[in-house]
């Protein structure tokens, strides 16, 4: 009896050191089934962004925005160095359906409107290489009322979309009307450093999205295999 209380005292021993070590591991890897950042845990099968891509990603509005962006009105002169675009440096242009509420500061934008942040890389503190194309576009009330009906969209410097989509969850732009949401009293736009008039609101941090392979904001993806 004594020799099977000691085997039944061991095991229980074994149990509770595993449930530890679970534990520890769920509060400290970025994947676990725990993850705060994923309530579909991004690191499993059907990880949206482990899968291939069926193909090039299309939008027709966002490759016309950037072969038009540059002959729009520019709101700031100097770059603004931008943590929440990944640390880079910024200029923003706005079209004419834009210039209404962005000058005046009457808010909401009127459908249609498109804003073109243009990005170069961070190299010693000045602009550097060129970078992703970030744009906002008002669609039509509807579209997505959860996030104030905007149309995300990212351009690659070649001209191929990078990503495209709502703030809607599952869509890849997701994270974008996440970072967003915190400017709701300008109608989802910061406007920081630009002659467009909008009450100061504090970025949040960088995003952390867990699929930041994908992820122009976010560079460095945790659940990303080691080379």
């Amino acid at each position: 009896m004594v020799r099977q209380l000691l085997i039944t005292v061991v095991a229980a021993a074994v149990l509770t050191l595993a449930a530890g070590t679970e534990s520890t591991a769920q509060k400290s890897n970025p994947c676990a089934a725990k993850n705060p950042c994923a309530t579909k845990n991004p690191c499993t099968a059907k990880n949206p962004c482990s899968a291939k891509a069926a193909g090039p990603v299309k939008d027709a509005a966002a490759e016309a925005t950037a072969k038009a962006y540059k002959g729009w009105k520019k709101v700031n002169d100097q770059p603004v160095l931008s943590q929440s675009h990944g640390n880079r440096f910024v200029f923003t242009y706005v079209n004419k359906k834009a210039e209404g509420a962005g000058l005046s500061g009457k808010f909401p934008f009127a459908e249609g409107a498109v804003l073109a942040k243009e990005s170069f890389e961070n190299e010693g503190g000045k602009p550097g290489a060129r970078a992703p194309l970030f744009i906002m576009e008002k669609r039509k009330k509807g579209y997505d009322p959860g996030h104030n009906d905007w149309h995300y969209a990212t351009v690659n410097p070649d001209g191929t979309i990078a990503m495209s989509g709502t703030g809607k969850d599952g869509s890849p732009t997701q994270f974008c009307a996440a970072c967003h949401s915190v400017a709701k009293v300008n109608d989802y736009v910061f406007g920081n450093g630009t002659i467009m008039k909008v009450k100061p609101t504090a970025m949040g941090a960088p995003a952390t999205n867990p699929c930041a392979a994908k992820n122009p904001c976010a560079p460095k993806n945790p659940c990303a295999p080691k080379k």
